[in-house]
């Protein structure tokens, strides 16, 4: 994906977790799957697709990029599969 200059990036798909945190954070999923922690991230430039990932996660995570409305003030989200 171009962001302008080419560069290897992380990016991070656009969704709607970014109205709630500004970019300013998101939950990522454990590697068991069964809950997702709030982590600080840093975004960087960004296109329509994805946002470019500065600081924050590692490649491989996965991020919940939906809506984060219904979640409240909470710091962890239990997962059910």
């Amino acid at each position: 994906m171009e962001l302008g200059d080419l560069a290897e990036a992380l990016l991070l798909p656009r969704g709607g977790f970014y109205q709630k945190t500004g970019g300013q954070w998101a939950f990522v999923v454990d590697p068991s799957g069964a809950f997702a922690v709030k982590r600080p991230i840093k975004l960087g430039r960004q296109n329509p697709q994805v946002f470019e990932v500065m600081d924050g996660l590692y490649p491989g995570e996965e991020v919940i990029t939906s809506s984060y409305d219904n979640y409240g003030d909470v710091e962890k989200l239990v997962l059910q599969k």
